[in-house]
């Protein structure tokens, strides 16, 4: 009798863990497909949502990831609403996606992608940014004459990602031209920071910081290496486009280079016609052309590459 009962009692143990396992079961399973579709609704995995090119070691102070974090969530948020209201996460403008974003085709309006390419005022956030750096005061050039410029473009993956330029108000129209065309024909330009972001505490080894990291610029209150004279770029006139495929050469009498930069001897020999190098048959050459710019590849006793200038 009694072993009976010890077999009845143990049944029924075997009975409430087994409804207890399968009460668990269908709480997980209840879970991820709650998550899933969360996913499904923001347009792909989370990572997918927005993916951030990396800030250099040590940047940023606690409130500016804090900042980061709330821009994260907030676009996050506005891909899982307009998921779930049955329409497509289109940003309407770049103002709060920080240069370097790269952002999915899904989330950009491509069928009016020349919005997405502007012109402002230094405002006050950029002028803290670049204040002391690439801008100080000068009896050349002020605050009134440079634009800022959110723009798209292609890098080397192939991904669009957001940049940034500062040039003269008197070009900049003709800027957002030129980078809406190479982003319209998908030219890749490896980055596009503001040359801060590669700030030494020389304005000149700045540019090199700059150059040797492929960066793509424009604004930097400078002299041309090794001279007293003010470049084109201390004024906003100039553009340095993929400088690490398309360096700046001049010679010494020796045959030796006046100034070396990362690599430039792969890139000296320009019949060799490698990818994203700048040549007179390269469509990068052309658009600038057509607007107006001279190519600092055409020059007689150095040659430029990377640079492209105009003046009003």
């Amino acid at each position: 009798m009694r072993r009976r009962r010890r077999i009845r009692r143990r049944k029924k143990a075997e009975q409430r863990a087994w409804f207890f396992t399968g009460v668990m079961f269908l709480l997980l399973m209840g879970i991820m497909l709650f998550y899933g579709e969360d996913i499904r609704n923001s347009g792909g995995s989370e990572t997918d949502v927005r993916q951030s090119v990396s800030e250099p070691d040590g940047d940023g102070s606690g409130e500016e990831i804090k900042e980061k974090g709330k821009k994260e969530k907030a676009r996050k948020d506005k891909a899982k609403e307009a998921g779930q209201n049955g329409r497509q996460a289109y940003f309407e403008n770049l103002d709060d996606v920080e240069a370097g974003t790269v952002l999915a085709a899904g989330e950009l309006d491509l069928t009016q992608e020349k919005e997405y390419f502007t012109v402002s005022e230094i405002s006050d956030a950029v002028l803290q940014y670049i204040n002391g750096k690439s801008y100080v005061e000068n009896d050349h050039i002020g605050l009134d004459d440079l634009r800022y410029l959110k723009l798209l473009h292609y890098n080397y993956d192939h991904e669009i990602q957001v940049g940034e330029l500062i040039v003269n108000k008197k070009i900049a129209e003709d800027v957002k031209e030129v980078f809406w065309e190479l982003f319209s024909e998908e030219y890749e330009i490896e980055s596009m920071y503001l040359i801060d972001r590669f700030w030494t505490g020389d304005s000149v080894d700045s540019d090199t910081n700059s150059i040797e990291n492929n960066n793509t610029s424009a604004f930097n209150y400078r002299v041309v290496p090794n001279t007293d004279r003010l470049s084109n770029h201390a004024a906003g006139f100039a553009i340095d486009i993929n400088p690490l495929q398309n360096p700046y050469v001049k010679y010494n009498s020796d045959g030796s280079f006046a100034k070396y930069y990362k690599d430039m001897e792969k890139y000296t020999d320009r019949e060799q016609k490698g990818k994203h190098m700048i040549t007179h048959s390269d469509i990068c050459y052309k658009i600038f052309e057509k607007h107006g710019f001279t190519w600092g590849g055409d020059w007689n006793s150095s040659k430029d590459y990377q640079h492209f200038e105009k003046e009003k």
